[in-house]
């Protein structure tokens, strides 16, 4: 059998043509293998500041970098930065580098000392949208919960604190506000010399508490002595030692029967730095300049208020009212109304800042204590209102009987009922002193939230702790399906707020711990987060990412709300 020319050169052909193929294929297929795979999103490279970063001077911008060029997508809240409070400190128009591998987010100047959330949603090359966020502290660790702890004294420590608060208020009502009360219902000058002589031993025995007060702060701090003895608490408690002595010394002997304009001056000047001073040192002073002003007006109102009830009840109603003093009394009903209205407005401000969550009223002890005191309030209140209709109602029965005084036996009904007013008002005195030496219910309220969802072939429970704007953590329990089933290697968490400022903010896990093993049953795997600040209010979603192998994730959203 002899082979064609013609057949010859097709299998020439053929051959030929399979071996281009060939090459062609294997130098593709090398191509292909010796580049890098490609991304599927942008990743960030590095950003300055760094996540987690703690800075000891302000930035003045936020960059990140990107392994791909990126696109803006043009919404208001493409990238922002927000404080702990959620409030946004950026300047509002991120840049983009040349190369559009950089973004810049501004920051407006003198922004103050806080922990702060930088974060950005970008379209990365291949047109996903991206999100990411970073966590940084100006001159405060990131994240707030990092910060150390200050120490917790013992209960009874903190029950004498608060008691010697108490103790404090009460001695300022009697050496502060009962003189005010005698001058504006006309004591007589035998009860004005008796109205000093109360005042000084009031100013005496606050002076003492104040420094019951020092003592019992050093042991709250422990700490170094000649570094507490000059820590601004010490130094408002010596200025107010000084302010009760100066008004102490105006409220000498002479006082009494040469009742002076300059005198009073400074005696009202002296009492208002001493109140300040306890201001300072308590809530009121860890505020803003509105909330200390609120709290020293609730302060002055309280004084006020009780030394009028002291002098009336224990001084001035001793005896039948002279026509004199009846005639007064509708000045010290307004003096008082004026003051209850003050301490009401005041402790409504009071209030909203110290407890802020409704829940938190009966769920911390400050709300239990805050609820007592309410009641109290209350009570106190009540028996104003009846006694200023007593005034109102004596006053008009003495001009229809021609009489300038009521009728006899009446005055002891209002100084029974001013003496109970008094009393109770003393017990708000205390309540609030033991209110003002605890955490406030806004600051320990810590509501916690737990769902369970199946994420592929795990059970998973999700807890948070607390669910309010602040530090807040995750603690996320895995059960797998069975005893002989992997445990999961990691997890891979972020949060994000929908159709809010935060896109993606990661969640590390630094611990995890297997639970006890039990023959022929599951082994659950606990996974516990580091802090991380969520700056705003209302739905979260938690990203949830079951990392059983290189190979094997499991991935899906858990919805919890914050407050």
């Amino acid at each position: 059998m002899t082979n064609r020319p013609g057949a010859r050169t097709r299998r020439l052909a053929q051959v030929a043509a399979l071996g281009v193929a060939l090459g062609l294929l294997f130098g593709v297929s090398g191509g292909l293998l010796s580049q890098q795979p490609a991304s599927a999103h942008a990743y960030i490279v590095s950003s300055t500041p760094g996540n987690g970063a703690e800075l000891a001077a302000a930035p003045t911008t936020v960059r990140v970098s990107f392994d791909e060029p990126v696109t803006l997508p043009g919404t208001a809240d493409e990238a922002t930065v927000l404080d702990s409070a959620g409030r946004r400190v950026d300047t509002g128009a991120p840049n983009l580098s040349a190369d559009r591998t950089t973004l810049t987010i501004g920051i407006k100047p003198g922004i103050a000392k806080d922990s702060y959330i930088a974060s950005w949603s970008v379209v990365s090359a291949d047109t996903h949208p991206v999100g990411g966020s970073i966590e940084f502290g100006y001159g405060v660790p990131a994240t707030a919960a990092a910060a150390p702890e200050a120490p917790q004294p013992s209960a009874v420590l903190s029950l004498l604190v608060g008691l010697a608060k108490g103790l404090l208020y009460l001695a300022l009502v009697v050496g502060l506000g009962v003189p005010p009360a005698a001058l504006l219902l006309g004591a007589a000058a035998d009860e004005r010399r008796t109205v000093l002589r109360v005042a000084r031993v009031g100013a005496a025995v606050a002076a003492a508490a104040s420094v019951l007060q020092l003592g019992l702060q050093h042991l709250w701090e422990s700490g170094a002595l000649a570094t507490f003895a000059t820590s601004s608490y010490a130094i408002a408690v010596y200025a107010r030692i000084v302010a009760l002595g100066i008004a102490a010394a105006v409220a000498g002997p002479a006082a009494a029967d040469r009742p002076r304009r300059t005198a009073r001056a400074v005696f009202a000047a002296a009492g208002l730095a001493a109140v300040g001073t306890v201001v300072v040192n308590g809530h009121g002073g860890s505020h803003a300049w509105w909330y200390f002003a609120s709290t020293a007006l609730h302060a002055i109102s309280a004084v006020a208020w009780l030394g009028g009830l002291a002098v009336l009840g224990w001084l001035l109603l001793r005896g039948r009212l002279s026509a004199e003093r009846l005639r007064r009394m509708p000045h010290w009903s307004l003096y008082a109304g004026a003051s209850v209205a003050a301490l009401a407005l005041s402790g409504v401000v009071q209030g909203l800042v110290e407890v802020r969550y409704p829940a938190a009223l009966v769920t911390t002890q400050y709300g239990g204590i805050l609820i007592i005191k309410l009641a109290l309030v209350a009570g106190v209140l009540a028996l104003a209102v009846r006694g200023h209709f007593w005034v109102r109602r004596e006053t008009h029965a003495a001009r229809a009987a021609a009489s300038a005084q009521p009728a006899p036996g009446r005055t002891a009904v209002l100084r029974n009922r001013v003496r109970w007013e008094a009393g109770i008002a003393a017990s708000v005195v205390v309540a609030s002193g033991v209110l003002s030496s605890i955490t406030p219910a806004a600051a320990d309220y810590a509501p916690t939230v737990t769902q369970h969802e199946k994420i592929g072939p795990y059970r998973v429970t999700l807890e948070v702790s607390p669910t309010r704007t602040g530090p807040e953590t995750l603690k996320i329990t895995v059960l797998e399906p069975s005893f002989n089933a992997a445990l999961p290697d990691a997890l891979d968490v972020s949060l994000s707020q929908a159709g809010g400022p935060v896109k993606s903010l990661a969640v590390d896990f630094p611990y995890r711990l297997a639970g006890v093993v039990h023959p022929g049953k599951p082994t659950p795997v606990t996974f516990t987060s580091a802090a991380v600040t969520v700056p705003r209010t209302g739905e979260w979603t938690a990203s949830i990412t079951v990392v059983a192998s290189a190979l094997e994730q499991y991935t899906a959203d858990l919805h919890y709300r914050v407050q």
